[in-house]
């Protein structure tokens, strides 16, 4: 395993560890990046939609073909999702998609597919749909149309994922 650790804003630590394909390979690896994050073990449990928590912390974790990617914070409520690069994309894109949203590129479907996702777990007591986010791939912009809130998010494009992620500050820890 082969992890990377590194803080893209302030109050916000984010972690990708490189492991094994399978369901058992990805629990080991969040428990080994979270050890490696904070520097000792924790206890990671789940609520009844698969919301994941640790004491003291806001969460968000995501999986892809080899890869665990975790975003943690104190005080900030965060969302992640990473993905590996894949045209596959295209064959399930008008599933997410709106009809306004007139993306056709894999890298910029990726994006959106990315966004909503990070964005459904940073807003996750809502139960947004897909058609209940717009995204704005050139400013890096997802607009949460039940409230009608503007999420800017960081996009990370490496050679064998791209990875989104987001926060916010109106949502205690647990």
């Amino acid at each position: 395993m082969r992890s990377s650790i590194n803080y893209p804003a302030k109050d916000v630590v984010l972690g990708v560890l490189e492991i094994a394909i399978g369901r058992e390979a990805e629990k080991q690896g969040e428990i080994e990046l979270l050890r490696q994050m904070l520097g000792y073990d924790v206890v990671l449990i789940h609520n009844e939609d698969g919301k994941p928590f640790i004491k003291g912390y806001n969460i968000s974790i995501s999986h892809t073909k080899g890869f665990v990617a975790i975003l943690l914070s104190k005080h900030l409520q965060v969302g992640i999702d990473i993905e590996y690069h894949s045209d596959r994309i295209q064959k399930i894109a008008q599933r997410f998609l709106r009809a306004d949203e007139k993306y056709t590129l894999t890298s910029d479907l990726l994006t959106v597919w990315c966004a909503k996702e990070a964005v459904y777990k940073l807003f996750s007591e809502q139960h947004l749909t897909y058609q209940e986010m717009k995204v704005d791939v050139m400013n890096r912009q997802l607009l949460n149309l039940k409230t009608n809130v503007i999420i800017d998010f960081v996009l990370s494009v490496y050679s064998k994922y791209i990875m989104v992620t987001c926060w916010r500050n109106n949502k205690k820890r647990v």
